[in-house]
């Protein structure tokens, strides 16, 4: 790979005159300053006024977005240059008050404030230039050019919050009455198409290297149309960028009431009402001439469907639905405003009244916000190439969330406490493309691989968004669900010595993992079998099943009068692998998508009747198809999960990545001196985390599949996927000899922080 990457940077230097910048051995830079200042104002005896003033001003450099509209490493598998990465900046004002009344005994009532603002955006480590994605047996191999998402992104956010909770007390009755707003206001400039339509270009190794510095046919859009430099450099010369406006707020009204039956056992019951809405949404958009000069004024208003066609898709059922404006799908529209009721109640049982023995458990609804960028989506989207709208039924998540729990307190001092709890959700997210129906084709792939594939007749067939697709966000009702149980024990040693253990164990499902921001990826990160549109209850991507955490404290006090003081502090886990995928590399079910299709497991005997093509590897050898097969056939062996599920196929997220464990220790040294009649100190501090890999270069390093959340071993053949009687042909590298590499990212290395406090 390292030659390869060689030819790529010299290629684009030679002809292009762009700088790559480094394939290794660079660093990233991040900076971080905070600051707080508070003020206590005590009114008088009744009334107290605080005022809160916190900020941030950071920037962290950071590679290309690892898995965004496709995987872009790095990794095993995908490399990037340096200048494909991003620097992020964030700002960061918040300002607070708060006021505490109290109204004789029974009366109390505090009223907050907060308005913050936030200032992100993104400064690319490149020149203006386009995307380059090149291949590699149809999987990305390099990445070179401009990060996609750092064109001129801006998001500007101003939140403002306002709560009330009033009050009542009673002898066996704490009735608390609250209201509150939420208001956040987004400004975001968004790009993704900004340095040219040929944004996501890319070509395969072999014929990039052949293609250009030979013939100059700039092979990325589709052979053989130019890879249009000139277009964004015009474009980054205009400085004149689309940006989104939207106002999302949430109303909320509540009632609780704490109610002590006896002196041992409380009662608390409420009910809250959430009502969003949705307001000043507009959108401003550049013209631009085809070579990339500025055309004319901003364009401002609602936003529209492209050219205003009205266009006839499908719905997830597999009817079709009308998507001109005013009708079923309309990207103009927001969705319903009812409001959600969140009903719940928990109970506090002392059993022996002396805390040595504590029953505790709940069950209730509640109702979350969700990242808001997924609305602005639906405005921005459809002017860089793909539709997107919100089901005007949507509502906001919700879940249904049951807990259960008991604290023993031994005769020892040891507190041991054991908690189950089940979540199930109601209204979850998840990303539809309405361009597909039902798949009514099966796959011709002469093995058990019999899975439901999309012909013709199955996608929508109205002008661009036959290709384009229509992405939206919808919810999938009551599917998914957490389980979720942990054990723990604590002791607190007179001599100060504190040390605390667990275990937890953890079941999760759902019906999609969104890990992204914009719509397509969302779709494109659901790994699937058969119907892309049908919400299957089945492993979610967050969330490890087993983690044990061992930690302890202990202070050391000595010199004349406990001058110095040492405490040293440890923080242990060992954890269960993180999930990921197995999926092909490209579309085997022509959904048009070609990362979310779940891997077959073939067997010795079905291997031996797939078709495999000639190709040739990073050093120039062709590698027959004998020689795949039997690559392949070892592959398999040596991984533990295909190995036990041949004749069948993967399940989503169903792939786990080896335990890693990791320790940190922490190191607080106070030399204490009196100020007067008090006492001051100056602390100086020392943060080592994993440890265990400053201690041995093989400790303490994680191994990881993909950090994109799915695994593509074997590739359809880049170039003649089927044959004409569609049956898939396969490339597969005789290289990969394991599913797991060492990550070479911090999560494997050690790291040391100082710190100097002065505390008075």
């Amino acid at each position: 790979m390292e030659q390869d990457l060689i030819d790529v940077r010299t290629i684009l230097k030679n002809k292009f005159g762009y700088e790559t910048g480094d394939y290794q051995g660079f660093n990233y830079k991040q900076k971080s300053s905070k600051w707080l200042a508070k003020v206590d104002w005590v009114i008088n005896d009744n009334n107290s006024l605080s005022f809160t003033y916190n900020g941030l001003d950071a920037s962290k450099e950071k590679p290309a977005h690892p898995s965004a509209i496709g995987r872009r490493g790095p990794d095993f598998t995908t490399l990037q240059f340096r200048n494909s990465g991003y620097r992020i900046n964030n700002k960061l004002q918040s300002f607070g008050t708060e006021l505490k009344s109290n109204f004789g005994s029974r009366f109390a009532n505090k009223l907050r404030l907060v308005y913050t603002t936030f200032r992100d955006n993104r400064d690319a480590l490149s020149t203006p230039f386009p995307v380059v994605n090149i291949t590699k047996n149809n999987v990305r191999y390099i990445i070179a050019g401009h990060e996609p998402f750092s064109i001129n992104n801006i998001l500007n956010q101003d939140a403002f919050q306002a709560t009330n909770n009033f009050t009542y007390i009673l002898p066996k009755h704490t009735i608390t009455a609250g209201v509150a707003y939420e208001s956040f206001k987004f400004a975001n400039s968004f790009n993704l198409t900004g340095y040219g339509p040929a944004v996501f270009s890319s070509a395969d190794i072999k014929t990039f290297k052949d293609s250009v510095p030979v013939s100059g046919a700039y092979v990325f859009r589709a052979y053989p149309l130019d890879l249009d430099v000139a277009y964004a450099k015009n474009r980054a010369a205009a400085n004149q960028w689309t940006f989104y406006y939207l106002t999302v707020a949430q109303a909320l009204v509540y009632l609780q009431d704490e109610f002590k039956i006896s002196k041992n056992f409380k009662l608390t019951y409420g009910l809250r009402l959430d009502a969003p809405s949705y307001s000043n949404a507009s959108f401003k958009n550049p013209n631009f001439n085809g070579d990339g000069t500025f055309k004319g004024t901003f364009q401002e208003g609602s936003p529209t469907i492209p050219n205003n066609d009205p266009q006839v898709l499908f719905d997830a059922n597999g009817n079709r639905v009308s998507n001109g404006a005013g009708k079923d799908l309309d990207n103009t529209k927001f969705p319903t405003k009812k409001p959600l009721i969140s009903p719940r109640i928990g109970f506090n049982w002392d059993v022996n009244g002396d805390r040595t023995a504590v029953l505790r458990g709940g069950t209730g609804l509640f109702t979350g916000r969700f990242p808001f960028v997924w609305l602005g989506n639906q405005q921005a989207n459809p002017y860089t190439g793909f539709y997107n709208a919100t089901d005007k039924n949507f509502q906001w998540p919700q879940v249904w969330r049951n807990n259960i729990g008991f604290d023993y307190k031994l005769k020892t001092g040891t507190i041991i406490s054991a908690d189950v709890a089940y979540t199930k959700d109601r209204r979850a997210m998840m990303v539809r493309n309405y361009n597909l129906g039902t798949p009514t084709g099966t796959l011709n792939s002469g093995t058990g691989d019999n899975r439901k594939i999309y012909k013709a007749s199955d996608k929508g067939t109205d002008g661009a968004f036959t290709t384009n697709n229509t992405y939206v966000f919808t919810n999938a009702k009551n599917t998914g669900y957490q389980f979720n149980t942990s054990l723990q024990a604590v002791q607190a040693f007179k001599n100060g010595l504190y040390l605390q253990a667990s275990y937890n164990y953890l079941i999760a499902k759902d019906a999609s993992s969104i890990s992204a921001e914009i719509s397509s990826d969302a779709f494109d990160r659901n790994p699937i079998l058969n119907n892309a549109n049908e919400a299957r209850n089945s492993t979610s991507l967050y969330g490890n099943k087993h983690r044990f955490v061992i930690a302890g404290i202990k202070k050391f006090e000595y010199g004349k009068e406990k001058m110095y003081g040492t405490t040293l502090s440890l923080f242990s886990s060992w954890t269960s692998g993180d999930r990921f995928a197995y999926v092909y590399g490209g579309d085997i079910n022509n959904d048009g998508t070609g990362t979310n299709d779940l891997l077959y497991v073939p067997t010795d005997a079905e291997i031996n009747t797939m078709t495999f093509t000639n190709y040739l590897d990073a050093l120039g050898v062709t590698q027959s198809p004998a020689i795949q097969q039997a690559a392949f056939k070892n592959y398999i062996e040596s991984d533990k999960y295909l190995s036990s599920h041949r004749g069948q196929y993967t399940e989503k997220y169903a792939g786990s990545t080896p335990w890693f464990g990791q320790m940190d220790i922490r190191i607080l040294q106070d030399l204490n001196f009196k100020n007067g009649n008090k006492r001051n100190t100056v602390q100086f501090s020392i943060d080592i985390q994993n440890v265990g890999n400053l201690l041995n270069s093989n400790w303490g390093v994680r191994k990881l599949a993909t950090n994109a959340g799915f695994y593509q071993p074997i590739s359809l053949d880049a170039n003649t996927p089927f044959t004409t009687a569609g049956k898939p042909q396969f490339n597969f590298d005789p290289s990969t000899k394991s599913t797991f590499t060492a990550s070479p990212d911090l999560i494997s290395r050690w790291q040391m922080q100082f710190g100097l406090r002065y505390i008075f």
